[in-house]
């Protein structure tokens, strides 16, 4: 996995000056929508309320707390979760990990996650790829998007994926749907991702 450590601000002027660039991509599997819901411990949508970064055996850890609005798979009767990735600022100094989801306090979001890792916490499935961000417009529609940013996907024939970075907007409500139906839940009307519903 790329990383990328910044001491600020000496080495973002001495970046400035001699036009160097510290930008990389990570490489993973590429999942559908499908395999992601499959593939996951839990999905939650849930409302990022606040992060913090340390240090842990020479690495910088950003955690991330998620109060949680809907357990859509597994996490019955949780409130939150905590989950942590690599990378993340303390002091002066900066880890980058390209490709890692980027949450702002205060963003809805839907994420898939993986199982609890030996500290106990679990991962975002696939990276970015695990993350949707929930948007509003000025009706109060929400809808779901994914941004890849610097992430690559590897398709099982070891090309790399070149559709969009952005996914198209899908109504909330849909994209919950289709999750559920992929899961089968019991007593869940089969519906057709491809209709959009309110």
């Amino acid at each position: 996995m790329n990383r990328t450590w910044r001491f600020l601000p000496v080495v973002a002027l001495a970046l400035l000056m001699f036009g160097a660039s510290v930008a990389t991509a990570t490489s993973v599997q590429k999942f559908s929508l499908q395999e992601l819901t499959k593939k996951s411990s839990a999905i939650v949508m849930a409302k990022v309320e606040d992060s913090y970064s340390r240090w842990e055996n020479k690495e910088i850890y950003t955690y991330y707390t998620l109060h949680v609005m809907e357990p859509v798979k597994g996490m019955k009767g949780e409130t939150s979760l905590t989950i942590r990735q690599l990378g993340g600022r303390v002091d002066n100094i900066e880890s980058i990990v390209p490709g890692m989801p980027k949450f702002l306090k205060g963003e809805e979001v839907v994420v898939f996650l993986t199982q609890k890792d030996a500290a106990g916490y679990p991962w975002v499935m696939g990276l970015q790829q695990g993350k949707y961000t929930i948007t509003s417009d000025a009706n109060g529609k929400k809808t779901v998007r994914n941004e890849l940013g610097d992430l690559t996907r590897l398709l099982p024939d070891g090309t790399t994926d070149k559709s969009a970075k952005v996914s198209g907007e899908l109504p909330l409500g849909a994209f919950l749907d289709r999750i559920k139906t992929d899961l089968n839940e019991s007593g869940k009307v089969q519906v057709d991702p491809t209709t959009p519903t309110e």
